[in-house]
């Protein structure tokens, strides 16, 4: 009985050992200043680190033919102003695309068996990119109660980009599902380049601890 307790408490012992000793880990976050996408975690006993990147491309179609004319009535006093130029756009054949990076570091502040508290602090850079087509449109006057709206010009393919910085502050806390699984959540301070704040958005992330 005493050799089966005294295996019991060498294996416990070693298995807790094995996996206190795990800090690097790869996974998945999603947050404001820290990057949202595929991640890596390294926790280590005094301070710790995480790299986030993520991306999206895709395209779709927008059903606004910008080729079309269209005529009408004059209704309720109302009348189009003809010397007035609009531009409408449309997404035909559009492509998009979404991709971010981010860079956090961790101060641990308290350890428990199964959870960690930290501080952290975090930077993030958001990028967009979208084609589009712009063609200007006019009313003109067919009859005393009608008009006709028509392109003046030809169209116009252009690109929209786009580009957000994040830096926030925060706390969190890192909970060890398994051996090898963990689950954060955090709570950042968060400010954009634009002069915006965040109070607390909740950030988080799973990631397996491989060594």
């Amino acid at each position: 009985m005493k050799k089966s307790l005294l295996s019991l408490l060498l294996i416990s012992s070693f298995a807790f050992s094995q996996y206190s000793d795990l800090t690097q880990g790869l996974g998945f976050a999603a947050g404001m200043p820290s990057g949202t996408g595929f991640s890596y975690r390294q926790m280590n006993e005094n301070h710790g680190f995480q790299i986030t990147a993520g991306g999206l491309a895709y395209s779709y179609d927008d059903e606004y033919d910008l080729s079309e004319e269209r005529i009408e009535s004059v209704y309720d006093g109302w009348k189009p102003n003809t010397n007035e130029i609009i531009t409408e756009r449309s997404w035909e054949s559009n492509e998009k695309f979404w991709g971010n990076i981010g860079l956090t570091y961790f101060k641990p502040l308290h350890r428990a068996e199964k959870s960690l508290f930290y501080g952290f602090a975090a930077i993030s850079a958001y990028y967009t990119t979208e084609k589009y087509v712009e063609r200007d449109y006019k009313y003109f006057q067919e009859t005393d109660s009608t008009y006709i709206y028509k392109p003046i010009s030809e169209e116009t393919e252009l690109r929209e980009t786009d580009l957000d910085m994040f830096v926030g502050i925060g706390v969190g806390l890192t909970y060890n599902i398994t051996n090898n699984i963990r689950f954060s959540l955090e709570l950042p301070f968060t400010v954009s380049d634009q002069g915006h704040i965040w109070m607390i958005v909740p950030q988080g992330g799973l990631h397996y601890f491989f060594k």
